[in-house]
């Protein structure tokens, strides 16, 4: 890989606050998906995050950001990381607010600093070439005033992801213009999308520098911009004290909504890493199965015959014996069994809500 970036000003931010309630009962309030190990191979989403940034940073230019109550979390998982580089909200307000945050934390730290922001909960299995991608990515903003985002190619007409219609070639010809951004359409505009080829899933992970970034929510989102910042509070240990107090007032809303459909500035990338955004059972199942059946469970002790289409994720030490299931989703944890209809995933979300409400659970 060449080595042409200023790595003292590159810095990555992994947003690490979620609850992942479609990943419920395995993800909980008090211990959210990218917390978990979801794919069985003994470290967990957030981990394998860090994992991946490595080779291009280290410790003291990765920032995470995460709820308060995940401070220490973070910190089990990621000892290497400094305690200061743990940038807490004490409320949720979406991921602009997010961003918008640590944006003016690290103009504060470093005014000429390149940030590429990326979700703790995401799977890339192709890590070179999404090292190389990033370096080429990182490289184009550091020469011109853009935010760029990773667009993949999308392989079905899903609602829950943002697209973007690519345009013209930029100077570089791996890098495209954006004609529009659309966050989450209906199904028939999403099946048009796909028809029609010149539409990219958006990979929720953002390369720009601090200072564009920060630019942007000042002319597109002042009601953000004017409530979270101080001028000579960021990078200071009046930081986090001001953060507590002004961050709840902040408007809640995602990053696609209130800047990337409203920029001028927006570049994409398309790329082939390998990615997923693991957001459901079924997308784990597609990931992981193998004839059909699809197993988290780290025990060789399993008996699994005349089944189909099944996924099993278990905490381990229990033997499994399985037989004559089609299409389900079985999620084993200590306190609660869930046997649910593949296809019906959808309502998980809804019927967490019901059973939290029933069950006094969190």
């Amino acid at each position: 890989m060449k080595k042409n970036i200023n790595p003292d000003n590159l810095y990555f931010v992994i947003m690490a606050g979620g609850v992942g309630a479609r990943f419920w009962p395995a993800s909980r309030e008090s211990l959210p998906k990218q917390f978990l190990d979801i794919l069985g191979v003994g470290r967990s989403l957030l981990q394998m995050t860090f994992d991946r940034i490595s080779p291009l940073a280290s410790p003291d230019k990765i920032i995470i950001l995460t709820h308060e109550k995940y401070r220490n979390l973070v910190s089990e998982h990621l000892p290497d990381i400094p305690r200061h580089n743990i940038l807490t909200e004490p409320a949720r307000r979406n991921t602009a607010p997010c961003v918008a945050y640590v944006s003016l934390h690290i103009a504060a730290r470093d005014p000429d600093a390149s940030m590429t922001i990326l979700p703790a909960d995401h799977l890339i299995t192709k890590e070179q070439e999404f090292l190389e991608v990033v370096h080429a990515s990182v490289k184009y903003t550091e020469q011109h005033p853009v935010i760029l985002t990773l667009g993949m190619k999308p392989h079905r007409p899903d609602t829950g992801y943002g697209y973007i219609k690519l345009g013209s070639e930029t100077s570089d010809p791996k890098i495209f213009s954006v004609r529009s951004f659309t966050e989450k359409p209906d199904l028939p505009t999403a099946r048009e999308y796909l028809a029609g080829g010149e539409h990219m899933w958006n990979a929720g992970i953002f390369i720009s520098s601090a200072q564009t970034m920060t630019q942007a929510f000042r002319k597109l989102a002042p009601d953000i911009y004017n409530t979270l910042y101080a001028p000579g509070i960021f990078g200071t240990t009046q930081e986090a004290d001001h953060i507590s107090i002004c961050y709840a007032k902040s408007p809640s809303i995602s990053l696609d909504f209130a800047i990337m459909e409203k920029a001028d500035n927006i570049v994409c990338m398309p790329a082939d890493i390998g990615w997923s955004d693991v957001g459901t059972w079924k997308s784990l199942y597609d990931l992981q199965q193998k004839d059909g059946i699809s197993t988290n469970v780290r025990t060789s002790h399993r008996e699994i015959q005349e089944s189909d289409s099944v996924l099993i994720y278990g905490e381990g030490g229990k033997k499994y014996l399985i037989k004559g299931l089609e299409k389900m989703i079985i999620v084993d944890r200590e306190d609660i069994l869930m046997i649910w209809p593949l296809k019906e995933e959808q309502e998980i979300k809804k019927i967490r809500e019901k059973c939290a409400r029933d069950w006094g659970l969190e």
